[in-house]
């Protein structure tokens, strides 16, 4: 890295740092300290970003934040994508490392070319007018509507919002909202959720998804488990996913996809 131009270079191209945010120059910063073309897995110690920082003369209050950003909320930056579709996991006690997966970070989901589903909304009016344009608010509106029973086949149970363990090896993770369902024959079920509002960049991440299984293993060994996540369209339409399970995020697969219509209108009526 050059200290006077702020560059750095990733396959053989040079890219100049300050074009990007505080917390991409860091990361390319780390990254291309390490990468090298044909690596699949680049392991660095969460002091790097510190030290990267420092180097580029940026003042960053919350360095653990750069990690947690890039594993949960923001996509990496292109000059990292364009070269593979790479996600950051934990590597033991204060290390993560840049994995090469075979499939993209991110599910891609058409989620427009499915008809909607129309369902009553029963979320009481007096709630409707409190809600907000949040996950929050979505996990509430799925709550009222039993969105999870529908989709699931299931009688579905909402423990709890904000659900967090600690998974060896992966480190904390979160739930954004928790269910337990059963069958007809009795059965129990872990039901882990993942929810997405309606922007465009709030996509189903791979990582996330295998994180919500991990932790459903672990905490509830002798469950099922389906494995779920909703997402918020600009229509307001709320699609649900199934996702089934697999050894790592590449094996992750979509299972089954539906959208749902909240109506009001009475339609028992000619």
């Amino acid at each position: 890295m050059s200290e006077d131009e702020a560059t750095v270079e990733i396959a053989g191209s040079e890219i100049r740092l300050t074009q990007f945010s505080d917390y991409e120059q860091v990361l390319l910063a780390v990254f291309a300290e390490h990468y090298e073309e044909g690596d699949e897995e680049i392991e660095f110690e969460k002091d790097e970003f510190a030290d990267a920082a420092d180097d580029l003369g940026l003042r960053i209050r919350n360095i653990p934040d750069v990690v947690y950003a890039f594993r949960s909320r923001r996509p990496l930056p292109d000059p990292i994508t364009t070269i593979g579709d790479w996600i950051i996991q934990p590597a033991g006690k204060g290390s993560y490392k840049f994995q090469l997966l075979q499939s993209a970070p991110q599910f891609d989901l058409n989620f427009e070319a499915y008809q909607p589903i129309e369902i009553y909304n029963s979320v009481p009016e007096v709630v409707q007018k409190f809600l907000r344009d949040d996950e929050q608010s979505l996990l509430t509106t799925i709550l009222y509507n039993r969105v999870i029973d529908i989709f699931t086949g299931l009688t579905c149970f909402h423990i709890q919002n904000h659900y967090r363990a600690s998974v060896p090896g992966t480190g904390q993770v979160e739930l954004d909202s928790f269910y337990v369902g059963v069958d007809d024959k009795g059965e129990l079920y872990a039901i882990p959720i993942e929810a997405k509002g309606a922007a465009e960049s709030e996509k189903i991440g791979r990582v996330q998804v295998a994180h919500m299984s991990e932790l459903a293993q672990q905490d509830f060994p002798n469950l099922d488990r389906r494995i779920l996540a909703i997402k918020e369209l600009e229509d307001g339409t709320i699609c649900a996913v199934e996702f089934s399970e697999g050894d790592s995020p590449d094996d992750y697969k979509v299972r089954q996809v539906r959208r749902f219509d909240l109506i009001r209108e009475d339609r028992t009526r000619p």
